[in-house]
This record gives structure tokens, C-alpha cells and sequence, in this order.
């Protein structure tokens, strides 16, 4: 009789099965952030922000919760990102698509905001979002995949002012668990289109919603289409270090729907079989338990290893707070006054942090750096942590971020020590008069002397005031030897000492366009008092004679000199002709860009500029 009956319900509940079976898994949480500029004041796109526009409406149809951004500027890029970095950490898939204009300076690519002013290559990185942001987001979330789609690899239209000649997109590294996609290979260009869309973006759309194609698949029929209709000439490209299966619509297979079995089939009586696959499964559940166990006890011994390890660092940390709090100067002590005896004393913030601010001037940067991070994860309102992170990050030519870590102090109306010395570093690398006052206040409030004395360095060092910057480092390198100086000291020294960094030869290069038979010209700098002094030999022209180089002066990130050219005619010497050339030293003192060079061209002694000699360099030898 129980025999029947749970024959009875087994048949009865095989249908309800069948159906959760046959259903799809929960969908996976997907999220994107699509951004499409093409509004830029000069070298405008017209695709961009339908691809953008196009892209975030099938993203959404695919399932991806979707933030469009169209002609956005550097600020509301940023804080994009950054708001997606944390949507990433709550799991799920990750998509970031941009379509604009993108270009590499040093070997990085950086995505152009509408409202980026650049003159100069070194203007970039502080203008443009760094590519390498989006990647570090999606690394910190850990999350389960993520992809880069990168329609960004058009003509860059500020090459004429750039020191390289680097077109499209440098190569990254996917991080575990992701891939980048390049609308053409590393290096090459890609075209803007003459439709609607992109032509990558094009067929990019046309392939996302075919179901159950796997996103390597997916991007190969992209591949195939662009080259096919280019000519070859385009080639999209991805780098992968995928590690699971991604399908933008469906999946790689569908589950097939089981037969019941017919109730004449029903078996009358249970099968020795089946006893025997009982006794495997209460053998196979004892195995995992014995498993279970055993890890629980490695589980254990690991934690306790771990402990004694963290009680090690603690100690070492300790010793190490000790040693650079005896080295930082002690703030200055207010008289004692009397005091009500009942009166209860002061209680010490608890968190000033005095070590690590110490090392942000000293060889322990790096450390200094971590334990804020991580000072500021515990405590997200600890001012003087969130301000020594940003001066760390700031030293660690990570601007963008040290700029949001200075509106968070702002917004909390801090005016502690370390937040004064953030809030003065951040200013003057903007070239903010108020710098000096924040600075000085941090001094007063007994701010770590050398610290102060780096951030006044790296101030004058962007303002141009060299001199100045020279001798705040002079300072510096009386209260810290050199074997404590870290690299952004040592790097900040030799940058400000741009007369000594400028001995050496140098070759004019004219543009690679140039068709004239003239500009060969060498010019050796040497050490003249605490200036400069300069040579040229060589042929300015083809008539040229005599050459002589005067008034060279290093003004700020700026080298100017004179060169009086001596014309040949007949044997004899006529008078000459005065350029004038100025270079812009803001970026390597291998190759200085000379943005312009000017030449009198009557007697009215007026400079004017020669055109035909924009955009050259001088080149060390």
C-alpha cells in the first residue's frame, strides 16, 4: 500500500520537475556605463553619441542595468567611473563602452573628455581619463567579468603639438576575468564611419543580440565583418583572460526536457540497484564529511599562523612609528596657564597619524600610502587619514584621485594639520594662490617640517618658480639625509634643477613634412655662473655663415635663446639675421618641443613668427 501511494505522488510531481528543470537560472546582475563624446570644440565626431545612444538601448534589452553619459566633460567622467567601480563590487558582469576620441602619451591611453584644453603632450594626464582608471575599478571589485569596449582609436587630432608621433591605442593587459576590445589593433586608426554608427560599433550591435553566442565568438564575427568591409585595413582586436562563459543573449545550450516513464514501466518492487547506489551515497556524504573535517582543522591552523603573523607586523609597525615619531619634530607648546584644579585635562585626538606623514616625506612612501588606504577604509571620516592619502597619492602622480579625496575634506570643513597640508599640496599643483596660506597654517599647527617643506617644493615646481623651489629643497635636504629621501624627492630635486640637466648637445629636428634643405643645426649648452650658456655649429641655411647663440635664459618650464645668423655673400660676411627660439621644458630634457621660433624680419627690430618652423625639437646627442 506505501508503496503505491509514493508511486502515485512520484508520478504525480515528475511534471512540476520537469518544468523547473526546463526553467532558465536567475539571470546574472549586469551592469555598464557607456559614454559617447563627440562634441569637441575642435576635430568634432559625428558617430559617437548615436553609438553611445544605440549601444545603452540594446545593453538595456540584453539585461544590463545602464548609465549613458553623451559629450561628457573630465569631471563627470570620473565620478562615472568611480560610481561604477562600486556598483562592481556588489558582483555580477561589468560593461564599459566608450566612443571618442582616445590616444596614448608614454605608453598609456587616456580617453579625451569635450572639454579637455590641450596644448601640450604633458597636458593629457591631467585633462584626460586615464583607460588604466576603468581597469583598476573593475580589478579592486573582484567581481565575476568584466569587458572593455573601446571605440576609440580615431586620428588624434592634437599630434601636431604632441612630442611622439604615436597613433591609436597602446596595448593593455586584461585583468583576470575580463577583456578589452579595440575597434583596430594597438597602434593602428580607426575610421569614425560614414553612416549612423562607427563601423565597429555597427556590427558590434548587429552581433550582440544573436543568441547563444559566447562574447569570444561574438567579437571574431565582429572581426571578420569589419576586415571584410575595410578591406583589411581595419582590424578590431581583444585581449582576454577570461575564465568563464559570457553570452550576451541566451546561453551555449538549452536544457533538454526528460520523458516521463510510462506507468506500465513503473518498476513493482525496489531494484537491488538501488540499494546499492544508497549504500554509495552514504559512503560518498561520509567522504565529504571527513573532508569537511579536515579542512576545518587546516582552516585553523592557518588562522592561528595568521594571527601570530599580524601580531608580528603590529610589532614591527610599532617600532617603526616609534623610530620617525623621534625623528618628526615636535609641534610647538603653548605656555602653561593655571588651570582650575578640577578641571579635566585635554583628551589626545586619536588619530593624527604622526608617523605615516613623516614617511610621505621619507623613503616610506609606499607604506605610508598602503596604511592610509587602508586607514581610510576603517574610517571613512578620519580627516587626517583621507588627507594623507590624498598627499600620498598626489606624490604618486595619481592627481585624479587626490582630487576627490580633497573634496571629500572640503565637504567635511577639516582644518586639522594634515588636512591643511592636503588641501595647500592640492591647491598649488593647481596653481591656487590660497596654497601658501594652507601651507603655512599646517607649519604652524606642527605639521611634520619636511613634509611641508616637499609639498612647498612641489608647488614652485608647477608654478615655475624654480629658484625658489631650489632653495625650499636645500631646506629639505638639511633636515632629511639622502639615504631617507624617497624617489618622489629625489625626482622633484633633479626636475627644479633644469639649468644643470640642460649641459649637454642637442639637434635641431624640423618636421618630418619638411622639404628644405636647411635646419641642420647642433647647439651645445654649458654651465655659465648659475645660467646657461650655448654653440651652434652647423648650417641654419644655405648661405649661412658665422652663428652665434646669446641671451639663453631658463624662465620657469620655459628655455628661450637668440641665434644670430651670419649671411655669406661673395666671400664676406653680411649682417645677420635674429631668431628667436623658444622650447617648452614641461616634459622629458631628452626632447624639447620648440613650439616656436620667431625672426626679425626688417629694421624695425620686431619678432615675428616663422610658420615653416613650427613644431620642431631639439633632440640630445
Amino acid at each position: 500500500m506505501r508503496r503505491g501511494v509514493l508511486r502515485t505522488l512520484s508520478l504525480a510531481m515528475l511534471p512540476l520537475l520537469l518544468v523547473l528543470l526546463a526553467a532558465p537560472a536567475q539571470a546574472e546582475r549586469r551592469v555598464a556605463l557607456v559614454i559617447g563624446n563627440g562634441a569637441y570644440p575642435t576635430a568634432a565626431l559625428k558617430n559617437p553619441v548615436n553609438d553611445a545612444k544605440d549601444m545603452a538601448a540594446s545593453l538595456q534589452r540584453l539585461g544590463f542595468e545602464v548609465v549613458l553619459l553623451t559629450n561628457a566633460n573630465q569631471q563627470q567622467m570620473d565620478s562615472s567611473v568611480r560610481e561604477f567601480g562600486l556598483k562592481l563590487r556588489q558582483g555580477g558582469a561589468g560593461l564599459f563602452y566608450y566612443a571618442g576620441h582616445g590616444l596614448q602619451v608614454g605608453g598609456e591611453n587616456y580617453l579625451v573628455p569635450v572639454n579637455a584644453n590641450i596644448q601640450t603632450e604633458s597636458d593629457v594626464r591631467y585633462t584626460c581619463l586615464p583607460a588604466g582608471m576603468v581597469l583598476g575599478k573593475m580589478e579592486d571589485a573582484r567581481n565575476d567579468l568584466n569587458i572593455i569596449i573601446l571605440d576609440a582609436c580615431r586620428n588624434n587630432p592634437f599630434a601636431r603639438s604632441f612630442r611622439s608621433a604615436e597613433q591609436g591605442l597602446a596595448k593593455m593587459d586584461a585583468p583576470t576575468g575580463s577583456l578589452i576590445s579595440y575597434a583596430t589593433a594597438p597602434g593602428s586608426v580607426a575610421s569614425d564611419g560614414t553612416g549612423k554608427n562607427g563601423l565597429f560599433t555597427q556590427h558590434l550591435l548587429k552581433n550582440m543580440a544573436t543568441p547563444n553566442l559566447s562574447v569570444e565568438e561574438m567579437f571574431k564575427r565582429v572581426r571578420q565583418s569589419v576586415v571584410a568591409d575595410t578591406n583589411r585595413k581595419q582590424v578590431p582586436w581583444e585581449a582576454s583572460s577570461l575564465i568563464g562563459q559570457f553570452f550576451f543573449s541566451g546561453s551555449s545550450s538549452e536544457p533538454q526536457p526528460l520523458k516521463p516513464p510510462a506507468a506500465a514501466e513503473a518498476p513493482k518492487s525496489p531494484a537491488p540497484a538501488t540499494r546499492m547506489d544508497l549504500k554509495a551515497e552514504r559512503k560518498r556524504i561520509a567522504e565529504e564529511a571527513e573532508r569537511l573535517k579536515r579542512e576545518k582543522q587546516e582552516l585553523a591552523q592557518y588562522q592561528a599562523l595568521q594571527a601570530d603573523k599580524d601580531r608580528q607586523e603590529v610589532e614591527r609597525q610599532k617600532l617603526e612609528q616609534a623610530k620617525l615619531l623621534a625623528m618628526a619634530p615636535r609641534p610647538k607648546q603653548a605656555p602653561p596657564t593655571a588651570a582650575p584644579a578640577a578641571a579635566p585635562a585635554a583628551a589626545p585626538q586619536p588619530a593624527s597619524h604622526a608617523a605615516q606623514f613623516a614617511q610621505l616625506a621619507r623613503v616610506g612612501l609606499p607604506a605610508a600610502r598602503a596604511y592610509f588606504e587602508q586607514a581610510v577604509q576603517a574610517r571613512p571620516d578620519d580627516a587626517d587619514a583621507r588627507a594623507g592619502l590624498a598627499i600620498a597619492q598626489a606624490f604618486s602622480r595619481s592627481e585624479a584621485d587626490a582630487r576627490y579625496h580633497l573634496q571629500r575634506l572640503n565637504e567635511s570643513n577639516a582644518q586639522t594639520a594634515g588636512a591643511r597640508l592636503a588641501k595647500g599640496l592640492l591647491l598649488g599643483l593647481e596653481g591656487n594662490a590660497d596654497a601658501a596660506y594652507q601651507l603655512n597654517r599646517a607649519q604652524e599647527d606642527g605639521a611634520d617640517r619636511a613634509l611641508v617643506l616637499l609639498c612647498q617644493a612641489a608647488a614652485a615646481e608647477r608654478k615655475g618658480e624654480l629658484e625658489r623651489g631650489r632653495r625650499l629643497m636645500e631646506d629639505y635636504a638639511g633636515l632629511v639625509p639622502e639615504s631617507e629621501r624617497g624617489e618622489y624627492a629625489k625626482a622633484l630635486a633633479k626636475s627644479l634643477n633644469l639649468v644643470n640637466n640642460l649641459v649637454g648637445s642637442f639637434k635641431w629636428v624640423m618636421p618630418a613634412d619638411y622639404e628644405g634643405g636647411y635646419g641642420k643645426l647642433d647647439i651645445t649648452f654649458t654651465r655659465s655662473g648659475s645660467g646657461l650658456a650655448a654653440k651652434a655649429t652647423g648650417k641654419f641655411w644655405a648661405f649661412s655663415g658665422e652663428i652665434v647663440v646669446q641671451d639663453v635664459l631658463v624662465k620657469g618650464k620655459t628655455l628661450m635663446f637668440t641665434l644670430k645668423v651670419y649671411k655669406v655673400i661673395f666671400g664676406s660676411l653680411d649682417d645677420p639675421s635674429t631668431y628667436r627660439f623658444t622650447c617648452d621644458l614641461s616634459g622629458s630634457l631628452d626632447v624639447l618641443p620648440v613650439p616656436a621660433v620667431e625672426w626679425v624680419p626688417g629694421r624695425d627690430g620686431k619678432f615675428v613668427v616663422r610658420r615653416d618652423y613650427a613644431n620642431t625639437r631639439l633632440e640630445r646627442q
